[in-house]
C-alpha cells in the first residue's frame, strides 16, 4: 500500500514496531523519537492486533469497529489514534492535488538511468528522450513534468519550448564532479533557465561564450554521487507529486548543490531577471528570445 493509494489511516511504513518484554509496544528505535505504547485492558495482544489495522486498507469506521472485537472500547482505540498520530507516525489518506501524471526523463546518461528506475518505484511509468530535433513531434510536449538530466547545458531550442508549452520542468546535472539539481521551473511563476543565465553573466561578461562549450557535454562524478544526486532528485519529485502547500519543492527559485566530499547540500537562490521574457510566456514564441541573445544557452550553473 503507498501513501497516496491509502484508504484509511496508516502506520508510516518507515516505522519499525518492536515489542518489549513488559508487553509494550515500540514505534521506531530511534532513542529520541521512539513512541511507546502500553498494552490496554483487554492484553498484551490486542495492541500488535491493532497496529496491524493500520495498514491504510482499513476505514476509520473499520479500524473502531474491528478494534472493538480485539476487545479495545472506543476511548483507547481514538487514543492510541491520537498518541500515534501527535508522534508524526500515522498517515492520513488525502486526494492527491497535483496534476502531476506524467514525467518525462530527457538525457543520456548515469542520471537519466537512476531517475527511470527511481520515478518508476513512485508508480508512475516515465518517457525518454535522447535527442531534440526542432518541429519534430516530441513526448515533452505531452507530459506533466520534464526531467533534464545529465546535459551540462541544456539544448537552448528545448528550454524555450517548454517555457512556450508552460511544461514544469527541473534540471539535474554534474558540475565538477558536485551534484546540482534545480531550479525548478513553473513557467510564468518562477524564474527559468535563462533567468540563471543572464544572472551569472551579470558576473561573467564571458559566461555566454563558456555556455557555449559546455553544450552537449555530460559530467562526470563517483557512483555514490550519482546515487546521492539522484536520490535527491527523487525526493524533489516526491514533493512535486505530493502538491503539499506545507512542505512545498525545496528546488522553486533554488537549486540545491551537493558536495560530496564536504557531504554538504548548499542551496543558492535565483530570481526571475529583469531582462528575461519567461514572465510573458503568453507573448508568441518567437517574441521570447528577443533581447536575449546575450546567453546562447540555457541552464543555471
Amino acid at each position: 500500500m503507498t501513501l497516496s493509494h491509502a484508504r484509511g489511516p496508516m502506520l508510516h511504513p518507515r516505522v519499525a514496531v518492536l515489542r518489549r518484554p513488559s508487553g509494550a509496544v515500540q514505534l521506531g528505535w530511534d532513542p529520541e523519537r521512539a513512541v511507546l505504547l502500553h498494552p490496554p485492558a483487554a492484553g498484551g495482544e490486542a495492541l500488535p492486533a491493532f497496529l496491524r489495522l493500520l495498514d491504510g486498507l482499513h476505514s476509520h469506521p473499520q479500524i473502531l469497529w474491528e478494534a472493538g472485537q480485539l476487545g479495545l472500547d472506543g476511548a483507547e482505540t481514538l487514543g492510541l489514534l491520537r498518541d500515534i498520530d501527535a508522534a508524526g507516525l500515522l498517515v492520513w489518506p488525502r486526494p492527491r492535488r497535483t496534476r502531476i501524471r506524467g514525467v518525462h526523463v530527457h538525457g543520456r546518461g548515469p542520471l537519466a538511468d537512476a531517475m527511470m528506475a527511481g520515478i518508476r518505484r513512485l508508480g508512475i511509468t516515465p518517457t525518454r528522450s535522447h535527442e531534440y530535433r526542432c518541429g519534430a513531434d516530441h513526448p515533452v510536449t505531452t507530459t506533466d513534468l520534464v526531467l533534464l538530466t545529465d546535459a551540462l547545458v541544456p539544448t537552448p531550442e528545448l528550454v524555450g519550448m517548454l517555457l512556450v508549452r508552460r511544461t514544469p520542468h527541473l534540471q539535474v546535472r554534474i558540475r565538477d564532479g558536485h551534484g546540482v539539481i534545480g531550479p525548478l521551473v513553473l513557467p510564468g511563476g518562477t524564474s527559468c533557465l535563462r533567468c540563471a543565465d543572464l544572472t551569472r553573466t551579470d558576473f561573467d561578461a564571458e559566461w555566454p561564450h563558456l555556455a557555449a562549450q559546455l553544450l552537449g557535454r555530460t559530467g562526470y562524478a563517483s557512483p555514490a554521487t550519482i546515487a546521492a544526486t539522484a536520490a535527491l532528485t527523487l525526493r524533489e519529485i516526491e514533493a512535486i507529486i505530493d502538491a503539499d502547500t506545507a512542505d512545498p519543492p525545496r528546488t522553486l527559485d533554488t537549486t540545491l548543490e551537493l558536495d560530496p566530499d564536504a557531504r554538504r547540500i548548499a542551496r543558492r537562490s535565483w530570481s526571475p531577471h529583469p531582462e528575461c521574457a519567461c514572465r510573458r510566456i503568453a507573448v508568441p514564441a518567437h517574441e521570447l528570445t528577443a533581447g536575449n541573445d546575450r546567453v546562447p544557452a540555457g541552464g543555471a550553473s
